[in-house]
């Protein structure tokens, strides 16, 4: 399965436009789009229909959850490929929605669980699962503030230590772009598009990720291995 992972669009429609169009000069085709949440900057809903409309140029699989930074009217405005709370299934791939933006917290400090996730986690036989999020993990590579202080979810992080997903996609900390592992997972934050990154995967035994960066006059691409091997 190819996968081009988009996080914090916020509303930037040039470099949309851009990385989709270069993406079909290359003539590059994913089966699937997965976004990580906050596809404006607080509205408006206007925005979510130009956003997946570009998306579908590429496939007509485009599949997101929302972002702090995504109000009611557009929670309301993305209801057709909004997948928090959801399971969505090619063949042996079991893509999971959990956007985390809005979690639950008691006041000892120990968050509470969300049954259904837990439920959606769940592996078949031979399954493989991947988890689209907004909010990445804690403790890790993609949650980690430029002062170097980490802000990711503790609860979700307990959840890939449970279950242990193929693949992790997350956003919202722009300045984490990168790739970690949990165990046996892989996760990956894109970056913010509206800075001009996305990622490519393709979910074979082990996946196989590029960072994208959109420039001027071509779309560069940086493969990961070489990451992934210092983990």
């Amino acid at each position: 399965m190819k996968i081009l992972a988009l996080a914090d669009i916020h509303g930037d429609l040039e470099k949309l436009y851009r990385l989709v169009d270069r993406l079909k000069e290359e003539k590059a085709k994913p089966d699937v789009v997965l976004i990580a949440g906050d596809l404006t900057p607080f509205g408006p809903a206007s925005l979510v229909k130009p956003i997946r409309e570009k998306l579908m140029e590429l496939t007509k699989y485009v599949l997101a959850v929302p972002g702090n930074e995504d109000p009611d009217d557009v929670r309301r405005e993305m209801r057709e490929f909004d997948i928090h709370g959801k399971e969505v299934k090619f063949g042996n791939v079991k893509i999971v929605g959990f956007e985390g933006a809005r979690w639950v917290e008691t006041g000892e400090g120990v968050f509470v669980s969300y049954d259904p996730i837990h439920e959606k986690l769940r592996k078949e036989k031979g399954e493989r699962v991947v988890l689209l999020t907004h909010v990445p993990p804690f403790d890790t590579e993609v949650d980690k503030l430029w002062t170097g202080h980490h802000v990711g979810s503790p609860f979700l992080k307990s959840l890939i230590e449970e279950y242990q997903p193929d693949l992790v996609i997350c956003g919202h900390i722009h300045e984490a772009r990168g790739v970690d592992r949990i165990k046996k997972t892989t996760v990956i934050n894109p970056g913010a598009l509206a800075d001009g990154y996305a990622a490519w995967i393709e979910l074979r035994d082990e996946p196989q990720i590029y960072l994208l960066k959109i420039e001027k006059s071509r779309l560069k691409k940086e493969k990961v291995r070489e990451v992934l091997a210092r983990i």
